[in-house]
């Protein structure tokens, strides 16, 4: 077993060993990301407009370079049954959760108020991604570099082109 099956494995069983862990993971993996999204209309609404290219572009990357990879879900060769059901099953590297719970982040890098809870939230997907166990934890690092990265730069290739 690799390291990184290892940590992933590890993390999974941290999250089934109570009740309460498991709807932590639970939660962190398959609702928080859309209370960020919620936040994030909430507090740009109507000024959104630049939110979408700034998400699409590194969830797009995310998605087309899964497709390329096609890693299994870790659940696949580890066999065990995860803590929630995919309702789409993608392929697993990289997380496209990761990708954008970490472009929200880089989204509000201007707001100091908003960017370090918006951080906070990203590494709880990221980590519940794990912790469910659909993700093998180098899937939620490089999706959350790769939305991080895009994100910023988008930002910046926008900032540009509006000035």
């Amino acid at each position: 077993m690799t390291k990184d099956a290892k940590i992933s494995r590890a993390l999974f069983n941290i999250a089934r060993a109570s009740q309460w862990k498991t709807h932590v993971a639970v939660f962190c993996a398959s609702y928080l990301l859309w209370l960020m999204v919620g936040v994030v209309v909430g507090l740009l609404f109507p000024n959104s407009q630049t939110l979408i290219p700034v998400l699409l572009f590194p969830l797009g990357t995310s998605l087309l370079i899964s497709e390329l990879l096609h890693r299994a879900r870790p659940f696949h060769p580890e066999g065990y049954k995860p803590l929630i059901h995919l309702l789409i099953e993608t392929p697993s590297f990289p997380s496209s959760h990761s990708t954008v719970a970490f472009a929200l982040v880089a989204a509000f890098l201007y707001n100091p108020l908003v960017w370090p809870i918006m951080l906070v939230a990203a590494i709880l997907v990221s980590l519940g991604r794990v912790a469910v166990g659909v993700h093998y934890f180098s899937d939620v690092i490089v999706g959350a570099i790769l939305g991080f990265v895009l994100a910023y730069a988008m930002s910046i290739a926008i900032l540009l082109v509006n000035i």
